[in-house]
């Protein structure tokens, strides 16, 4: 059994969370540019549009702006939910699985998904099988969907009204979840399986709004009442004076704030013990391909990973690499 010392190399990489390191520096720019203009030259010439994740970056800006408002790097792509199925991390995504759809299927009423008042965020069911976005704090019949052990699926109509969530958690507890539907077959049969004039929640559902840079995060700094898209197109985040968060129409020109991430070079060693041959190729970029999925998934973003396999130590050396536990 080979016992070989990996050696991971991480170039530039920064870790988003509370405990964010290196920590971003952030540089207010007076120049008005809309949303997309201010991402491009955030990018050329910084890291990005400014990330903000924790009251620990707030604390780094500036104290006051120039103007009312400054662009930040909060954006809700209406490409990724409104136009198309979508695979981004604000796209439409299934409640069983998590995942956005497969088949890119979508049944939606004309207009719809509006995401109105800035709140819609789970999906229903209108009487004529169509459908559209809602509030997920609305109260509403909804359908669940079991799989039998032939792995054919049956709906069944619930009318105990619920909100999105606590469907959801009752379609676990006592099926399998709320319906994913990925054809036209799978929405006829939830569609056949509700009264004809109910509206039920289905299995769709998003998380808006993403960062620039892609990073993962749950904090927000709302302004109250925020965001609302009272217009419909508001899709751009900024910041007030105080750093509350406030939605505006992208194509608007405001100064904005962007960040640069220090680069840095930390080395991990890490000590493998295993038959596989991990000088193979295909082996240490399975391995390099796992862990980069894995990191990316708890928060890391901008690294680049690489390997050194320590040569074997020649039987002549009086020092001996330890014995793998």
């Amino acid at each position: 059994m080979d016992c070989m010392i990996l050696i991971l190399v991480f170039l530039g990489f920064s870790l988003h969370s509370c405990s964010h390191f290196p920590p971003r520096k952030y540089y207010y720019v007076n120049l008005a540019k809309n949303w997309t203009d201010a991402q491009l030259y955030c990018r050329g010439k910084y890291s990005d549009l400014a990330t903000i994740v924790s009251m620990d970056d707030i604390s780094r800006l500036q104290p006051t702006f120039t103007y009312s408002w400054a662009w930040i790097g909060m954006a809700d792509d209406p490409k990724s939910w409104r136009d198309s199925m979508g695979n981004d991390s604000n796209s439409w995504r299934s409640s069983a699985t998590g995942e956005t759809s497969k088949t890119g299927y979508q049944n939606w009423i004309v207009n719809q998904p509006a995401n109105e008042n800035g709140n819609e965020k789970c999906v229903a069911m209108y009487t004529n099988g169509k459908w559209y976005d809602a509030p997920c704090e609305g109260i509403r019949t909804f359908v669940c969907y079991n799989v039998t052990n032939q792995n054919t699926k049956t709906y069944v109509f619930i009318s105990t009204s619920k909100r999105w969530t606590d469907a959801r958690d009752y379609c676990r507890e006592h099926y399998t979840d709320l319906p994913m539907i990925e054809n036209n077959v799978e929405n006829n049969a939830v569609y056949s399986a509700k009264p004809a004039s109910a509206q039920p929640w289905i299995g769709l559902y998003r998380m808006p709004w993403t960062w620039s840079d892609k990073t993962q995060s749950s904090f927000t700094h709302w302004q109250n009442g925020s965001p609302t898209n009272y217009v419909g197109d508001q899709y751009c985040n900024s910041e007030t004076p105080l750093h509350e968060w406030s939605a505006g129409t992208c194509s608007i020109k405001l100064p904005f704030i962007c960040h640069q991430v220090s680069k840095v070079k930390t080395t991990v060693r890490m000590k493998f013990k295993t038959r596989a041959d991990i000088t193979d190729p295909a082996t240490n970029t399975q391995i390099l391909q796992q862990l980069d999925a894995e990191l990316k998934r708890r928060g890391w973003t901008d690294f680049k990973l690489r390997w050194k396999i320590q040569p074997k130590k020649q039987e002549e050396e009086k020092f001996t690499e330890p014995p793998c536990s």
